[in-house]
């Protein structure tokens, strides 16, 4: 009970008090914090989701003597158990679905309430002011608002954070660019591959004197941000770490001084799983607020390090460092999610291709390339590259729209009968983008010479 009253009180504080409560709060009361919170999420799920009461029961868990993750054992909640039935989670009526897609080519839908997006926007509000933003600035929000998540969620945290914003959505970056100057913004918000097209804009055009580039669903190439930041005349890039199935952020970037990113660990209960010997491990959190579909021990895919030593910045609690990786074949690139199954529907309806083929991400500089490699033996290689274009455009016209935004940019590589698979085990898709390490297996190994590469 007393719990719930402290819950009331929290949601009733600006974003700028919350901020200094949470700047205030010792980590041991925060600790508490999350471990009551913790339990009642599991009591909550236990009584009201049909999945969690039937997945308890399979496990043997008695929610009313859980206190602690480690009392689930080896139960965790895959993504692939909300593609399956996502409405088995939800504990409340609904007022708004989101989805996020995964590597099965089905989307997850994911269910908030209304009270949930405010909160969750009085959340991420005070996380933005950690980052530097202040009730003063004006915002160009050029987040996403198509089924996914951040655009609304960003706008939701800017109404409660009172900046003035113009809800631009993920349009071409010429009309954020167009009036910058007539709205006076100086922070913009949006994914790192839109603002790196932005900034190629102004490096062209001329730039303004911004205060903030605000970017997340992505990682930045780190050697974009020293360009990015003299470009927009000593503006500062920040990054957010967040997804559909987290709601709101669960990291912040509010220095300079650390690789990664400040956890908000009240809301979500972050764990490790299968860690090697650096202590990278998968992030696996439990949400602990929500009520309409909360989450326990969700895995997200993602390989990172947590951290509790504290930040040079001064800002206290748990650290998480940059994304290493996936378990899986998603990659995040090209302003979306990016899966096997994708391509494979993509090459089907195209005459003429043996069936092997890979995707390499690769930076070219700052610029993002998406490299299709394909074995094929026909000859008319423009005819080829438009009927790949034009199954792209039919199945994935979100992806062809941030191709003709100039978010990425696209080559198509052919090559011989037998040149891709060299070895038992092919991986279709590589993220080479922040890495020059790959494991042999997973390289295309290229004994023959390349017949023809085109840019789409």
């Amino acid at each position: 009970m007393i719990w719930s009253n402290v819950d009331k009180i929290i949601d009733r504080l600006s974003p700028l008090n919350l901020l200094r409560l949470y700047r205030l709060t010792p980590p041991w009361l925060v600790d508490r914090v999350r471990i009551a919170r913790f339990r009642q999420t599991i009591q909550w799920a236990a009584r009201e989701s049909p999945f969690y009461r039937e997945a308890f029961a399979k496990w043997k868990i008695d929610p009313g003597r859980v206190r602690h993750p480690r009392d689930l054992g080896e139960f965790f909640t895959a993504p692939e158990d909300v593609v399956a039935d996502p409405e088995k989670f939800l504990c409340a009526h609904p007022s708004i679905v989101f989805e996020s897609s995964g590597t099965s080519g089905k989307n997850k839908n994911i269910f908030y309430s209304h009270r949930e997006i405010l909160q969750m926007g009085q959340i991420m509000a005070a996380g933005m002011m950690l980052m530097g933003l202040a009730p003063e600035d004006r915002v160009a929000n050029a987040f996403d608002f198509s089924m996914w998540i951040p655009g609304m969620l960003t706008h939701s945290a800017l109404m409660n954070g009172g900046q003035f914003c113009m809800a631009f959505g993920k349009v071409d970056p010429i009309e954020v660019y167009r009036r910058l100057e007539t709205y006076r913004f100086n922070v913009v918000m949006g994914e790192p591959t839109w603002l790196i097209r932005l900034t190629e804009i102004a490096e062209r055009e001329g730039s303004f004197p911004l205060k903030l580039l605000m970017g997340a669903a992505e990682e930045m190439p780190p050697n974009a941000v020293p360009w990015i930041e003299k470009v927009w005349q000593g503006a500062k890039v920040r990054m957010c770490y967040g997804s559909v199935e987290q709601g709101g952020g669960i990291g912040y970037q509010p220095c300079d001084e650390f690789e990664g990113y400040h956890v908000d660990d009240s809301d979500f209960y972050p764990e490790l799983m299968d860690l090697d010997s650096e202590g990278y491990g998968e992030l696996v959190y439990t949400t602990l607020r929500r009520r309409v579909m909360p989450l326990i021990r969700y895995r997200s895919r993602d390989i990172t390090k947590l951290m509790d030593t504290p930040c040079s910045c001064g800002v206290p609690g748990m650290r998480m460092s940059r994304l290493r990786g996936r378990r899986d074949e998603l990659v995040v690139a090209s302003g979306g999610n990016l899966y096997p199954l994708m391509f494979e529907r993509i090459f089907q309806s195209v005459q003429g291709l043996t069936g092997e083929w890979q995707i390499i991400f690769r930076l070219n500089g700052i610029r993002e390339i998406l490299e299709m490699n394909i074995e094929t033996d026909r000859m008319d290689i423009e005819a080829l590259e438009k009927e790949i274009h034009r199954s792209c455009t039919e199945l994935y016209p979100d992806l062809m729209k941030n191709l003709a935004l100039g978010i990425f940019e696209m080559r198509l590589i052919t090559h011989p009968h037998g040149h891709i698979r060299q070895g038992r085990k092919l991986r279709r898709m590589l993220d080479q983008r922040y890495t020059a390490n790959r494991a042999p297996e997973e390289a295309m190994v290229r004994s023959n010479p390349i017949e023809v590469e085109r840019v789409i």
